[in-house]
């Protein structure tokens, strides 16, 4: 037996000319009101079955299963045979976003050389020619009313100012790191004068996986040995047999990262705790870094609900690592595409402004697992 879970949205206050309809072992109150009335005309009348679409995404689950036990036997064969077209379907699009990565691959390829100068450019080792730009610089009337309040002055009057003689683009990698949400949680305060080194972040593609490449210069922190961080996500290009109507692309179902080597007493991921005379004991602490030592659960169905949430953001980190911040770096400093899953605005600036800003969210077909997916 289950219960019929109704939209919040629904529950409203109950009339008094308010009625109950029983089906079966399971109940819904029916009020009223005018969102109650629209859903019986989408649905028929009081004699017509419960609007799935009114129910909570589990309940609607069961339910539709249910009625798919009920069906007469002639109409349940025809179902599953619509089904069986579906999984042949699903063989289609495993191809089809296999050739689409090996795509990707290729494309990505072709930017090589527009990558180096990049990363040339942002260390210092060549000056481009003066230049203009040669696309249209499009006005946003929203974003010219924010510059103008005082608001935003005094926010600006925190902003640091890079000296006229600076070699480069200063702090460019970790200035994209804190413009982004995902990426800005993972950085903590000491974690900074160590980001502020890196010079590149690159992408290596193999069949089953992609590789990414984090270069530094030499610095006070990493042994010379460890100047390319790197951070391997494995994929599955063919559907979950548990799950295949699930399918939406490759996943990435597991990662690999690599081991640091610190210089002596630079280990930003741990931290020496006690004073005097008494020899201090190192600890974990949050950092960037431990983004390189992900957890690896011998089998993820049977992790704990830590470690999937943890594998979870870590997915998404790598998949938007590779899909909009590595091949569109520039135009995240630049606030071209910003990242508007946590808005610092009041509702209603928020509201106004998500028509407007660019978002990370991308058609790219390689979606992650969500913490929700990993949880099922």
């Amino acid at each position: 037996m289950y219960t019929i879970e109704r939209d919040p949205e629904l529950e409203q206050q109950q009339d008094k000319g308010s009625e109950t309809l029983e089906e079966g072992a399971s109940s819904a109150t029916m009020r009223h009101d005018e969102k109650s009335s629209e859903s019986l005309e989408r649905c028929g009348s009081f004699d017509s079955m419960l609007c799935p679409a009114d129910m909570s995404a589990r309940s609607r689950k069961a339910y539709l299963q249910h009625m798919m036990d009920e069906l007469p036997r002639p109409v349940h064969n025809r179902i599953l045979a619509m089904k069986h077209s579906q999984m042949e379907q699903i063989k289609i699009s495993e191809q089809f976003y296999r050739e689409v990565y090996e795509l990707e691959k290729r494309f990505y390829l072709q930017c090589a050389e527009l990558f180096d100068s990049r990363r040339d450019i942002v260390d210092g080792s060549v000056e481009p020619e003066p230049m203009e730009p040669s696309w249209s610089e499009q006005h946003d009337d929203l974003v010219a009313e924010l510059q103008a309040s005082k608001e935003f002055h005094q926010l600006t009057e925190l902003m640091p100012k890079m000296p006229a003689n600076a070699v480069g683009v200063p702090r460019f990698w970790l200035s994209i790191f804190r413009n982004v949400s995902l990426l800005s949680d993972m950085v903590q305060h000491h974690d900074e004068p160590l980001l502020e080194c890196l010079m590149d972040v690159r992408i290596s593609y193999e069949p089953e996986s992609y590789t990414l490449k984090f270069l530094f210069r030499p610095n006070s922190y990493l042994d010379d040995c460890s100047l390319m961080l790197t951070k391997k996500y494995l994929l599955r290009h063919q559907a979950d047999q548990e799950y295949p109507f699930m399918f939406e692309g490759p996943e990435i179902v597991s990662c690999e990262g690599c081991h640091i080597h610190w210089r002596d007493d630079s280990n930003l991921t741990m931290q020496t705790v006690g004073s005097g005379y008494r020899v201090g004991n190192a600890i974990p602490r949050e950092s960037f870094f431990n983004f390189f030592s992900p957890p690896q659960p011998q089998d993820l169905s049977l992790a704990d609900e830590k470690t999937k949430m943890l594998l979870g953001n870590d997915f998404e980190v790598g998949f938007l690592l590779r899909t909009q911040i590595v091949p569109k770096a520039v135009l995240f400093y630049t606030g071209d595409l910003v990242d508007s899953t946590n808005e610092g605005l009041s509702d209603s600036d928020s509201s106004e402004t998500s028509d407007t800003d660019a978002d990370t969210d991308t058609t790219a077909p390689a979606p992650t697992h969500t913490p929700e997916q990993l949880s099922d």
